[in-house]
């Protein structure tokens, strides 16, 4: 596979990824994990396993991420802050308006412009990212799963299509534990500092090498997507001791 290269035109009205800015969302971002730390040590203890999966620093790194709950975000930004990856979240356009999105956009997070005429400009912003080696974080799904059992659901295809026009890894992260602290449907957390905790976990980097020559076909894509989603559902299922349902067990697509 090749290396991230340059998108060929970007427009930097909303987040750039120069080496100034990036040290800028750098330090707003320690500014910010710290006060989430803050916030999440409140409630649950944080364990991270897997970060020896992630790249080095200054390497670029796509993360697919398990989404079940409202606050995972801030629970995988603090697992990847915490081994010095500043995290870069796709994130729908409209959170970036108002003291929100002056927040999000000082700290280098990447709005997803749907419905829209530059629709195709999140991906854009996110492959500027990789190129400058940065972390972006994706949720394949595109919102949270709606399983009644907390299993993942249809994930679109995104994630796979950054991966193939860009080359750079796709590390799956899954989590358990957060619907103990934030019940689905419950309105504020329940706080439990000394009695509950969260376990982040970062997979190793999924191997799609063998689509790279087919990476501009359409099955490509979906073989990929098919591929992660069995390893993310996996991945919950090892951390909730569970068994994993049948679907999950299906081969390839196409084979």
């Amino acid at each position: 596979m090749s290396a991230v290269t340059e998108p060929d035109s970007n427009d930097h009205d909303l987040v750039s990824f120069d080496p100034a800015s990036v040290r800028a969302q750098n330090r707003a971002g320690t500014i910010a994990a710290t006060a989430a730390f803050g916030l999440m040590r409140t409630a649950t203890k944080m364990t991270v396993t897997g970060a020896e999966h992630l790249p080095a620093q200054g390497k670029a790194a796509i993360i697919a991420a398990y989404h079940a709950n409202h606050l995972d975000p801030i629970l995988v930004g603090l697992a990847l802050k915490r081994h010095g990856r500043m995290p870069h979240f796709l994130a729908k356009s409209s959170l970036f308006s108002g003291v929100l999105g002056t927040i999000l956009k000082t700290i280098g997070q990447i709005p997803v412009l749907r419905a829209s005429g530059q629709a195709g400009d999140s991906l854009e912003y996110a492959k500027d990212a990789l190129a400058n080696g940065q972390t972006v974080v994706i949720y394949p799904e595109g919102t949270l799963t709606k399983d009644p059992d907390f299993w993942p659901q249809h994930f679109k295809s995104g994630t796979a299509r950054l991966a193939l026009e860009t080359g750079a890894p796709i590390i799956p992260v899954a989590h358990w534990g957060l619907n103990g602290i934030y019940p689905r449907g419950s309105r504020l957390p329940r706080f439990k500092p000394l009695s509950h905790s969260c376990v982040v976990r970062f997979g190793p980097s999924l191997d799609y090498e063998d689509l790279w020559p087919h990476r501009e076909e359409k099955r490509a894509k979906t073989v990929l997507t098919h591929r992660l989603t069995n390893i993310i559902a996996a991945m919950v299922g090892e951390l909730s001791n569970r068994e994993l349902p049948a679907r999950f067990h299906n081969k390839e697509v196409g084979e």
